[in-house]
């Protein structure tokens, strides 16, 4: 439907008033990239993103406040994604390769599958960050994109994604998983909570060793 870069179909949309766009999910590491870019402009308009990706059945209209919301979905259920679809609220949802391809023509769509380009796009052109070393590693960990820029550009003379290096981000993006398929499957908010802490605990004393 689009041939404009997909970085910039997502960063018109946030500030549009347009109510949908469709991501085709890849996989979790993926999902979690994306949910990023979109943080990224919503926070620069102070904008709300919810983070309850898998409650299909949250939906809501607006807010006694008038506060700018856009929700986040994953839905694969044809009949369920059609409903939400036609609903007026600002919406990013997630689905399958087959649903996507059954409405890209109809809204603005996201090929999750070129998400080695949107990192590209998005660590060059949106954070004007030159360096082949971190954008090889963004791209083969498109997780851990926020929290490694984030490194970079705090103190870039010293950056490193060494091995070893590696290994903390791992077990970051294993904790996240855990929390992602904490809300996919059961929803134990017990569990949830601690994985959560869990991740900020582990931040915080990664952060204090550069």
């Amino acid at each position: 439907m689009n041939k404009k870069n997909q970085i910039s179909l997502i960063k018109e949309f946030v500030s549009s008033e347009v109510d949908n766009i469709l991501f085709n999910q890849v996989n979790d590491e993926v999902i979690i990239f994306y949910l990023g870019v979109i943080k990224h402009y919503a926070n620069n308009q102070d904008i709300k993103i919810t983070n309850d990706i898998y409650a299909e059945n949250t939906l809501n209209d607006g807010d006694l406040f008038g506060t700018k919301k856009i929700q986040t979905f994953s839905i694969v259920n044809a009949k369920k994604l059609d409903t939400i679809l036609d609903v007026r609220t600002k919406k990013v949802i997630f689905t399958d390769y087959k649903n996507y391809k059954r409405l890209n023509s109809k809204f603005i769509s996201i090929n999750g599958y070129k998400f080695e380009t949107d990192i590209h796009f998005f660590i060059r052109n949106e954070l004007n960050i030159h360096n082949e070393e971190l954008l090889d590693f963004c791209k083969s960990n498109p997780a851990l994109l926020f929290s490694e820029t984030s490194k970079f550009l705090i103190n870039n003379n010293l950056y490193s994604s060494e091995p070893s290096l590696i290994d903390d981000k791992n077990h970051i993006l294993n904790i996240r998983k855990s929390i992602f398929e904490n809300k996919r499957n059961n929803f134990n908010i017990k569990s949830l909570y601690q994985s959560i802490k869990k991740e900020a605990e582990y931040k915080k004393l990664s952060f204090l060793t550069y």
